[in-house]
């Protein structure tokens, strides 16, 4: 299986990772001004879920989107676990047609000072689940989101650094990190994004993006 995903991945992953951000981009522009005072997490990538089905079923999208569908907290069992036990994922985007089909990823984590730190995205929940594998364990790319509360981009950008820095430092560092933070250009329409790189519990390296939204 695993061989199958790099072959197709090779194939289809760049258009896959840039249409993926794309919609995301779409979704984000159209349900903005929905991201009011109040609202939590799973509300947030509900609603950019469902802008990202819309924008799917919108006939202006362009043909190169057929092949896309959108998963809103897609349960996976990792390790045996059943029912309400499950892992959700957030946003799932999944590329039809081929076999087996192509998932990326997006796991959001709202960024907030003092009750809301990077602790909690870097941590589990967020790219620790990516690192560990629990989240898109076969799949060499996948996306975290940090929906930013107060501070700014910038402020976020450096905590993130700041993050990975410590962690270096630490006797028992947890993010496996094979390339550091670097800036990444996808798409235009998303600025401020940032890329690393990351070895998995299972060896399989994950490139992991960085998106930052402002609510």
């Amino acid at each position: 299986m695993r061989d199958e995903l790099s072959g197709l991945w090779n194939v289809y992953g760049e258009v896959f990772c840039q249409h993926s951000h794309q919609l995301l981009a779409w979704a984000y522009q159209d349900v903005r001004h929905r991201f009011v005072p109040g609202l939590d997490e799973p509300d947030m990538t509900g609603l950019l879920a469902e802008a990202m089905e819309n924008r799917l079923n919108d006939p202006s999208t362009p043909d190169a989107y057929l092949h896309y569908t959108i998963g809103d907290q897609m349960p996976r069992s990792p390790a045996g676990q059943l029912g309400n036990k499950r892992l959700r994922l957030d946003i799932t985007v999944i590329r039809s047609g081929i076999r087996p089909r192509l998932s990326f990823i997006f796991e959001a984590k709202r960024l907030r000072t003092n009750s809301l730190p990077i602790g909690k995205y870097v941590g589990s929940g967020g790219m620790g689940d990516f690192i560990s594998g629990r989240y898109a364990g076969e799949a060499p790319e996948a996306a975290m989101i940090g929906l930013i509360e107060n501070q700014t981009l910038q402020y976020w950008q450096s905590e993130l650094q700041r993050a990975f820095v410590e962690d270096s430092k630490s006797p028992s560092p947890c993010l496996s990190v094979i390339s550091e933070l670097a800036e990444v250009s996808i798409i235009q329409a998303i600025a401020g994004e940032l890329e690393s790189t990351h070895q998995r519990g299972s060896g399989l390296p994950l490139r992991l993006f960085h998106i930052f939204l402002e609510c």
